[in-house]
């Protein structure tokens, strides 16, 4: 019996987090600019890797997630939540798209298959205050991005999926 509860508070205590402030959490879905769904991050054009967290301060200040691999999620992950270590205050939340070298695409254009394409949130950013220890939820957000030829390009009658 010692050895059940000794192995039980072992596993709790390795499953503690740092609380240093508050965290914010969103889902994501990708979506092309004529509304259809894609299915798929590598559909995206430009292609989308990572999706990052953008806390502003909105009383003005630098992002405090720029250049932090812990508020960068896979895009195919579509959910993601910071650390606990942004400090109690009201932030301009977002969502940016990220590609594989790792810069944001935000009103990035490229050239694809004969045609250009960008990618970018599609919404504002979002007011929320952030409390310590406590979880800030963004509602569910869209990033928008034009659907990669390979996966049906600008044909807006047809899905835009992988083949």
């Amino acid at each position: 019996m010692v050895r059940i509860v000794a192995s039980l508070l072992a596993l709790a205590a390795t499953g503690c987090v740092s609380i240093d402030g508050g965290a914010v959490e969103a889902s994501w879905n990708i979506q092309a600019l004529d509304g259809r769904g894609i299915a798929d991050c590598s559909c995206t054009c430009p292609q989308v890797a990572k999706v990052r967290f953008s806390v502003v301060p909105a009383a003005g200040g630098a992002d405090l997630c720029a250049g932090r691999a812990a508020c960068q999620f896979p895009c195919r992950s579509k959910h993601g939540a910071t650390p606990f270590d942004i400090p109690t205050g009201d932030y301009a939340v977002s969502l940016v798209p990220v590609g594989a070298d790792g810069q944001d695409l935000t009103g990035a254009v490229v050239q694809d298959g004969g045609g250009t394409c960008s990618a970018h949130s599609g919404v504002a950013p979002t007011l929320r205050t952030v409390g310590k220890g406590q979880l800030t939820q963004l509602n569910a957000v869209i990033i928008v991005a034009d659907c990669a030829p390979v996966c049906g390009g600008f044909d807006s009658a047809k899905v835009c999926t992988k083949p």
